[in-house]
């Protein structure tokens, strides 16, 4: 395993080496953990386009030293067209046509632009032409294609080649003589860099009431899409609280719905807290099992009881009670109950500690890989398929509104010690995302890993229904014991960037505040993330 890459006046980590060191640069140049947050987002939304970018949203956790944490929600939203039904699910419950994950029908209003332009303005140090300024150069004078993005295209995974070959636009900005670009293939983004450069002139509003909103809504209403440019301009963030716990005499703060994932993590530190997780080892077959029990108990429930609670009630607190926690666990009845079908949600997750101890931690999406397949003419970035994130049924918690927001797995995590940030975590990967940083934050806590080791070591990932699913590193006596235990048990081999690390488990990107106070920032492996500090 690699050493963590330490410092003590700032650390970024991303799922991309050219976006971590661009955060870093804004540190150094006098920037605080949310503008170097934010440059981050913006590189990665350049350089690592099949994952993130201005045509989606996400989630940022922001918490100033001294002051409460909090979250700005840019997730994505329905269009004021959009309706419960307005997606056909075949035998299977498959929506006919991957009409909800690739084309027009599938996008839902972006929200990137509106929220990292309200976290710099709120509570930054920079203006948007400082942070934006690595990302243009990037889009103008190209960059190398990464192996992870070129094994994206090259093996087809989430039909990018379709995607690519499905749209004229797309097809012109990601094809070369008709085939994907690949690792080591220099690319700019022209295009991009245009509409950014727009946006650090003319503020949030040259997005949503500028050309590209102007861009965006024409292709739409030529292809059979739902958003306009009242969808556009009336986008609008909203600012939430933290789901609140506490684990082993740490203080957790993690993402509120719509976010299904930080009452998911809250709720299940809350059952395992009362396990001797240390006691029963690391990837052991017994911790694995008790794990997974927990999981198959959280999962079911929860996503009967979480939405978007601009449209439902949700009872936090309750559900993010330690009694509540109890009763789940101890009346947790048949596994298996629900499947949940956001399994492709890819994502990108960065955490930044700066030298005064403020933190900002991002998730964010364009849904599946290269999102709906679509680039506006002219604009040079993927939209979204968040419209995937609905569930197609008429009724029930995440059933499609206009301008509802979708829930997410996603879950910007921080534990405090002491009132003092100790632990930045989060993760990409769609449902992974809360067994990946669950197990983060047990690694760190109960096997006293170091962050580079925590995030590299194996996991596993289960929720309630189906195969238990285990990476390649976890072994064949164990896989086999886990088995024993009543579950099945597989290991999908997805795609591995370096042997034994799968990309289906998760890309966590964290920051340790060490017990000297030295920041120590730790990247997944898996998805080839990297590490700045100084």
């Amino acid at each position: 395993m690699s050493p963590p890459i330490t410092g003590r006046n700032g650390v970024v980590t991303s799922a991309h080496p050219l976006a971590s060191a661009a955060g870093l640069s804004i540190l150094k140049a006098g920037g605080n953990a949310i503008d170097a947050a934010v440059a981050t987002s913006l590189v990665l939304g350049v350089v690592a386009p099949a994952f993130s970018g201005v045509g989606g949203g996400g989630f940022m956790l922001i918490q100033l030293r001294d002051e409460e944490a909090l979250y700005i929600d840019y997730r994505e939203t329905a269009p004021r067209r959009a309706r419960p039904g307005m997606f056909t699910a075949d035998s299977e419950g498959n929506v006919k046509g991957f009409a909800n994950s690739m084309g027009y029908a599938s996008v839902g209003v972006p929200g990137t632009v509106a929220g990292l332009s309200y976290a710099l303005e709120n509570y930054g140090r920079m203006k948007f032409p400082q942070v934006a300024a690595h990302a243009i150069s990037f889009a103008k004078r190209g960059f190398r294609v990464s192996p992870f993005v070129g094994t994206i295209m090259s093996n087809n995974v989430d039909n990018a080649m379709q995607k690519f070959k499905s749209f004229p636009e797309t097809r012109k900005q990601w094809l070369k003589d008709d085939r994907p670009f690949r690792s080591g293939d220099k690319k700019t983004v022209a295009d991009f860099a245009r509409v950014l450069e727009h946006v650090s002139k003319e503020g949030r509003d040259g997005f949503y009431n500028g050309w590209p909103a102007r861009a965006i809504a024409d292709d739409m209403a030529a292809n059979g899409g739902l958003i306009d440019e009242e969808d556009l301009a009336g986008y609008s963030v909203q600012v939430r609280r933290p789901v609140k716990g506490t684990y082993r005499g740490l203080e957790v703060r993690a993402m509120p719905p719509p976010s299904f994932g930080g009452i998911a993590i809250v709720e299940l530190l809350n059952i395992l807290e009362d396990l001797d997780i240390t006691g029963l080892g690391l990837n052991t077959a017994e911790t694995i099992s008790v794990m997974a029990k927990a999981l198959g108990a959280v999962w079911p429930d929860l996503k009967r009881k979480i939405g978007d609670p601009d449209f439902i009630d949700v009872d936090t607190p309750l559900l993010t009670s330690k009694d509540y926690a109890a009763k789940v666990w101890f009346g947790r009845g048949e596994r298996g109950a629900t499947a949940d079908r956001t399994g492709r949600n890819w994502t990108t997750h960065l955490s930044v500690v700066d030298k005064e101890r403020n933190v900002a931690a991002i998730t964010e999406s364009i849904e599946c890989y290269f999102g709906s397949g679509v680039i506006a003419p002219g604009t040079g970035f993927f939209l979204n398929d968040t419209m995937h994130d609905f569930d197609i049924g008429r009724k029930g918690p995440n059933s499609i509104a206009p301008g509802k927001r979708p829930v997410s797995n996603m879950t910007p995590t921080l534990l405090l010690k002491d009132s003092e940030p100790y632990l930045v975590t989060g993760s990409a990967a769609g449902p992974r995302i809360v067994t990946a940083t669950l197990q983060s934050i047990l690694n760190v806590v109960d096997h006293s890993l170091d962050i580079q080791a925590a995030v590299d070591a194996p996991r596993f990932h289960y929720q309630g229904s189906g195969p238990l699913k285990m990476e390649s590193r976890i072994g064949p006596k164990v896989r086999a014991r886990v088995r024993e235990m009543g579950f099945e048990s597989e290991n999908p081999n997805y795609v591995q960037l370096r042997p034994g690390f799968d990309v289906y488990f998760g890309g966590v990107n964290a920051v340790l505040v060490g017990k000297k106070g030295e920041l120590r920032g730790g990247a997944d492996t898996r998805r080839q993330g990297g590490v700045a500090a100084y």
